[in-house]
């Protein structure tokens, strides 16, 4: 019996120290990286219809090829992104923006934005939308221009609005 014993206690000693030994902490090592970018910059000139007709679907194109009922002195706006060379970066902006007019009137604006690497080729950019990743140049340049089209209802006075560009690296 004490042989019994002796047995039994030497198994459950044996599964005790087998179990102990899987049971032990484990531990693994994690590597960091970052790279360090030029700041992104970005700049912009302001877009501008113009003196428009009344209840018309004004249009202007970011390519300012395709105005429709826009005035003389209307003007596609741009925003130059800068930052590192030939790298990506994602670009943000609302699809449509409100401008405010006179007596808490309101018109709709949706937002049309095309770009390009070169700032000079403006008439062969291409549609871009927001989220879009774009690739700025080996001079770490990208350029949009910023139109777009509204219906304007009978309402009569300046409107006025913001859109907010965003940018950052992908």
């Amino acid at each position: 019996m004490l042989r019994n014993i002796f047995t039994s206690t030497l198994l459950v000693t044996i599964l005790v120290v087998l179990v102990a030994g899987n049971m032990q902490a484990q531990s693994v090592t994690v590597n960091s990286t970052a790279t360090v970018m030029t700041a992104l910059t970005i700049a912009k000139t302001d877009m501008a219809f113009g003196n428009v007709p009344a209840s018309r679907a004004v249009v202007l194109d970011p390519k300012n090829a395709a105005n429709a009922y826009v005035g003389s002195t209307a003007a596609v706006g741009t925003v130059t992104i800068t930052g590192a060379n030939s790298t990506a970066v994602l670009a943000t902006w609302p699809a449509t923006i409100t401008l405010n007019g006179p007596a808490s009137k309101t018109l709709t604006l949706t937002l049309a934005v095309n770009g390009n690497a070169s700032s000079a080729n403006q008439a062969t950019s291409t549609a871009l939308t927001s989220g879009s990743a774009v690739t700025t140049s080996a001079s770490g340049n990208y350029s949009m221009w910023v139109g777009g089209n509204m219906t304007t209802g009978t309402d009569l006075g300046a409107f006025t609005g913001t859109a907010t560009f965003a940018v950052e690296y992908q």
